[in-house]
């Protein structure tokens, strides 16, 4: 028996580094396009003056960020709790975490730039004269000034572009030598990367978002941000194995109906932990009606913003609750891609959600859809990237220890 499987993987692995070439040649290069022309016509739609596009830019840069995040979160798992079933997908999601830091890297830039020109400061802290009207936060200087700030973003993107390439360049060692020691290697310092990330999107998530209302305050805020981190990175990566099949770069008898079945059960705990989180935040405020930390759910309770709440209650937890619970939905690719495209849409509101208000007390239509253009570009930018980085490298970690379990794996 344990022949016949292991004739079976051999024949599987040499259809995976052989896969079929329908559409992949051009793939990459119509989603740069594509996502470029959305994103061009997201700020068009979104606003006209710079102040406005800054800020769309904000809350496209986060989801970036939270698309990385997640995926990176997804890689160092698997090697923490030492999975098996999950080996064959892991490549893609090495790729969205080992290949798009450089580009969270280089479009944190123009953030970084603002925040030297007062009347374009994201950040109000950040403006030359706002601790001489806030006199009441001027002992947040020590923290919120802007070499501070600089320091710890560029310890944030070090350390994630290090993880990502980290993990993606040790799978692919084992590629070239199939020496298991990779494999020890990546284990033994899941703790630390554990630990590491954990650090930066704290930091990351008090410096980048919740710092555009100084004032404000929440000590679970970070876990939020990580809550929707994983449910974007784990809805993202199920779309591009799920695209990556249809174009033929990966072969549908190394990614099957039970790695999707699984990816699905811990997109569906994410949305629950979410929830949770979102909850426990929110209930822990309105208790404590404490006006310095009550001030960031008032203007969100209040015009359109208040339906956009609304809408992440039922679209964000809710639907997503009651749809995926049942075991054929996650086993069917198309309603499992479909609640991935409905997820990464609403985790895209929430940061959308989480950001704007800080400036804006009420938003039209319009500026909201092209916000999800946008949106939608800068996705199709890292399926451009991964796609890439599946026709240069093995789509699977062709001699993984644990590729025959990844290849035979059932749910139970």
């Amino acid at each position: 028996m344990q022949a016949t499987e292991l004739m079976d993987t051999n024949s599987t692995v040499q259809s995976a580094m052989n896969p079929s070439t329908t559409g992949v040649s051009r793939a990459p290069q119509i989603c740069i396009i594509g996502g470029a022309i959305a994103i061009v016509l997201g700020f068009v739609l979104s606003s006209s003056s710079p102040a406005g596009w800054l800020q769309d830019y904000l809350v496209h840069y986060t989801f970036l960020v939270s698309i990385t995040l997640g995926a990176l979160f997804f890689v160092f798992l698997q090697h923490l709790t030492r999975a098996g079933w999950s080996v064959t997908v892991r490549r893609t999601a090495e790729l969205m975490a080992g290949t798009t830091p450089m580009l969270v890297a280089v479009a944190f830039l123009p953030i970084a730039v603002t925040l030297f020109i007062d009347g374009l400061n994201l950040y109000p802290w950040a403006a030359s004269d706002f601790f001489l009207h806030h006199a009441e936060l001027r002992h947040k200087t020590i923290y919120l000034n802007i070499p501070f700030f600089l320091l710890r973003a560029a310890f944030c993107l070090a350390a994630w572009w290090w993880l990502g390439r980290f993990y993606m360049t040790r799978s692919l060692a084992q590629d070239t030598d199939g020496d298991p020691r990779w494999t020890l290697v990546m284990e033994k310092w899941s703790p630390a990367a554990a630990l590491l990330f954990t650090v930066t999107v704290t930091l990351a998530a008090f410096d980048w978002v919740m710092s555009l209302a100084p004032a404000w305050y929440s000590t679970i805020f970070p876990v939020y941000i990580f809550s929707g981190c994983v449910v974007g990175g784990l809805a993202g990566l199920i779309l591009i194995l799920l695209l990556a099949q249809a174009l033929g770069f990966l072969s549908h008898r190394v990614v099957t109906v039970e790695h999707y079945h699984d990816l699905g059960k811990l997109l569906f705990g994410f949305v629950i932990f979410w929830g949770y989180i979102a909850f426990s935040q929110y209930m822990l405020i309105w208790y404590g009606n404490i006006p310095e930390e009550s001030q960031f759910y008032l203007p969100r309770q209040q015009g359109i913003w208040l339906y956009v709440s609304l809408g992440l209650v039922f679209g964000h937890l809710l639907i997503p609750l009651v749809g995926m619970m049942p075991r054929a939905i996650k086993r069917n690719p198309w309603t499992l891609g479909f609640f991935a495209v409905w997820l990464l849409v609403f985790h895209w509101l929430d940061l959308y959600w989480l950001i704007k208000p800080n400036w804006h007390p009420t938003v039209g239509p319009l500026s909201l859809i092209g916000g999800i253009l946008g949106g939608v570009g800068v996705f199709g930018i890292v399926i451009a990237i991964v796609l890439k980085g599946l026709t240069r490298y093995p789509p699977i970690p062709v001699r993984d220890p644990r590729l025959n379990e990844a290849i035979h794996h059932e749910v139970v």
